[in-house]
């Protein structure tokens, strides 16, 4: 199946009376936190004869004229979790920021953010009208969207020690916490993994490792094509984070300050407030989790062992994970990237964005994008 241009218009599902519309003015703490209460609903008392119930049913008629929303939930309720995970010699937790809609969710989107990135590449990196959560919450989907070990308020043990292995083995963790309710009150029956970069090479080894966690993949800033010389390049760009007086080891990298946009985003796609927030909050990743990563993660063997369905996700100026015309179109990407699953894999393509299509000027599309195609590869209709 191809996600092709015409369906990165927003795809809303007709049972989503209580989602919010995106473009929310409501401010956003960086730390994800933010909650709502519904507004209380006044029901006629049924005393009092039949003129006090028809005076209720016009009063109510009226409420809703004059605000249409007033009898619907609020958006989405979110809050920050610490899940405790645990591989080897590191013992920790996973931090996370859980978004539930208003409405019983179709399922949980678990989004893993890329190598020098936090949760917060989900939420807009802070400015909330990029926000992919949102997209997602308003059409229905509950998201976690995590630091993976090492980055953000998860533990941050000997950067030797975070290894791809420790980075899979708490994605996995995460997973079965959830569908056992262990996160919330709910039992999440259908999770689906949201990778994006270095998230996406841990996703797709984590799927591979676990089969039968998930139910469906999302792998986008990722192909099996990617640049050797873009990845040098990359790397090039990157610094040990002792460099800026940080109390971590030598062995956690970030990128040098002012590098960061040429690195992840097309020229004159993404907003100034957002380029500005994305070089604020940049974030580190360890050194020893990314050879095995790109060795594993890239290997069509490891792709070919994901039973879930999986798409591909891609910014068609994205020179790391589709040179040359790779990305001219979705048709391309899935004939490229077919021979490396067993099953028939999906793709897409926002054609103006670099490789974070999250927080390009037209993300939302991509996070539209990937909930149309949720609703129709989840098992029983995406409930």
């Amino acid at each position: 199946m191809v996600v092709d241009a015409a369906e990165r218009r927003p795809q809303w599902a007709p049972d989503l009376p209580c989602a919010h519309p995106v473009g929310d003015p409501r401010p956003r703490a960086r730390n994800g936190t933010r909650a709502h209460v519904p507004a209380p609903r006044n029901r006629a008392p049924r005393r009092g004869g039949a003129f006090l119930g028809l005076a209720a049913a016009v009063a109510s008629a009226a409420a809703l004229v004059a605000a249409p929303g007033a009898a619907l939930a609020s958006g989405p309720s979110c809050h920050d979790i610490d899940v405790p995970v645990s591989s080897g010699l590191v013992s920790g937790t996973m931090h996370g920021t859980l978004c539930t809609p208003a409405i019983s969710p179709r399922a949980l989107q678990l989004l893993i953010p890329g190598g020098s990135y936090n949760r917060h590449y989900f939420d807009g990196v802070g400015v909330s009208r990029y926000s992919y959560t949102a997209r997602a919450n308003a059409a229905g989907y509950a998201t976690l969207a995590v630091d993976r070990i090492g980055t953000g308020d998860s533990t941050k043990p000997l950067s030797a020690l975070v290894t791809d292995t420790v980075q899979t083995d708490a994605i996995h963790q995460v997973v079965v916490r959830a569908r056992a309710g262990l996160l919330d009150s709910r039992k999440y029956s259908r999770v689906a993994l949201v990778g994006h970069s270095l998230g996406s090479l841990q996703s797709a080894l984590a799927a591979s490792r676990h089969p039968g966690d998930v139910d469906a993949v999302i792998l986008s800033g990722y192909s099996h094509h990617v640049s050797l010389t873009e990845t040098a390049r990359l790397l090039g760009t990157t610094h040990p984070k002792t460099l800026e007086l940080s109390s971590l080891d030598p062995g956690y990298f970030t990128t040098i300050p002012g590098k960061r946009a040429a690195m992840f985003d097309a020229a004159d796609d993404v907003a100034p407030e957002v380029v500005a927030a994305d070089e604020a909050g940049r974030d580190q990743f360890s050194a020893a989790e990314v050879p095995v990563a790109l060795l594993g993660g890239l290997a069509p063997a490891t792709t070919r062992a994901i039973t879930a369905p999986v798409l591909v996700a891609d910014g068609g100026k994205d020179t790391w994970a589709c040179p040359g015309t790779l990305c001219a179109s979705a048709d391309s990407l899935r004939a490229s990237e077919q021979d490396a699953y067993s099953r028939p894999v999906s793709a897409y393509v926002l054609a103006r964005a670099g490789h974070s299509l999250a927080i390009a000027a037209d993300g939302a599309q991509f996070a539209d994008g990937v909930a149309a195609w949720l609703d129709r590869a989840l098992p029983g209709g995406a409930r």
